[in-house]
């Protein structure tokens, strides 16, 4: 019996292991819409800024670059989906004021695009990316 318990362990280590999320891979801004608390807002394309987020089966990360390629920012951290819930931890990066913050989207995947909303500091984020890989 515990050479059964051992094995059913494992197997069940190794199957939660390889669970993928639909938002695992390499993606690039396509677009963003960022409106700021007392109404202003951002829109900008992916030509204005570029900006490439890897995600792991439970870890991001992020680096942006200005138009010009001169850096912007960059994070890296923990994220959990669940259902359309997306919920962002940096724990390292560029932006001090975000570490250790837990911020709350919504995330829509429909084919190779993943549709990002929620609220960051006040700002309302619309984010488009497209997946890389």
């Amino acid at each position: 019996m515990k050479h059964f318990t051992f094995w059913a362990f494992t197997m069940f280590c190794f199957a939660a292991a390889a669970e993928a999320t639909p938002l695992q891979g390499s993606w690039m801004l396509k677009s963003a819409v960022y409106t700021k608390a007392d109404g202003t807002v951002i829109t900008l394309s992916g030509d204005e800024l570029k900006s490439v987020k890897v995600l792991s089966k439970s870890y991001f990360s992020f680096v942006t670059v200005n138009k010009d390629g001169s850096f912007s920012s960059a994070l890296t951290g923990s994220y959990q989906l669940k259902g359309n819930d997306y919920n962002e931890t940096p724990r390292t990066g560029s932006v001090i004021n975000m570490l250790n913050k837990t911020y709350q989207f919504k995330a829509r995947v429909e084919g190779d695009l993943w549709h990002h909303s929620g609220m960051e500091d006040g700002m309302k984020i619309e984010e488009v990316w497209v997946r890389l890989d």
